[in-house]
């Protein structure tokens, strides 16, 4: 069913979300860098927006917002795709880009030589978080185009199994 669809994309969402956070407990990664600070607080965001929606995802709640539901969704996910595409790109810059401090090879990390506790050097850390990053991007995108059709199609909210 597409409902079904539905909620395990914001499952997948929140799952992403909290393997991106699992890296960031490296805190090395971004404390002091108001552009990487400002990652961190996009996946903050948008975790709990997708909570927020998964929540609200109850027959009890569609009819007590003031827009309709898929509209509501809409823009839930647009924001999330806006906020993820900065994030994205920030996180690559400040993190591979050698003009902006970041370090473009694996090699040139000396973090490498001592492992972290969970044994991947800091340079694996930045990359683990910049993939999962555009996969969640793509994944809040499926999930727009969902809400997008349901807008378009005026199921007030009442998912399609289509």
């Amino acid at each position: 069913k597409a409902s079904d669809l539905i909620r395990l994309l914001k499952v997948l969402e929140t799952f992403v979300a909290c393997v991106i956070f699992a890296f960031l407990s490296n805190t090395s990664l971004y404390i002091d860098q108001p552009a990487l600070e400002w990652c961190v607080a996009v996946y903050s965001i948008c975790f709990i927006l997708a909570v927020l929606a998964m929540l609200m995802d109850r027959e009890e709640w569609e009819n007590r917002l003031p827009i309709s539901f898929p509209v509501f969704h809409l823009g839930l996910n647009l924001l999330s795709i806006l906020l993820h595409f900065t994030a994205l790109v920030l996180w690559l810059l400040y993190q591979f880009d050698e003009k902006y401090g970041g370090q473009p090879q694996q090699s040139s990390d000396v973090n490498c030589i001592d492992r972290t506790t969970n044994g991947m050097c800091a340079w694996e850390q930045r990359l683990a978080v910049a993939v999962l990053t555009a996969a969640n991007l793509l994944t809040y995108m499926a999930d727009l185009g969902y809400w997008a059709h349901q807008v378009s199609v005026g199921t007030g909210g009442q998912p399609t199994d289509s």
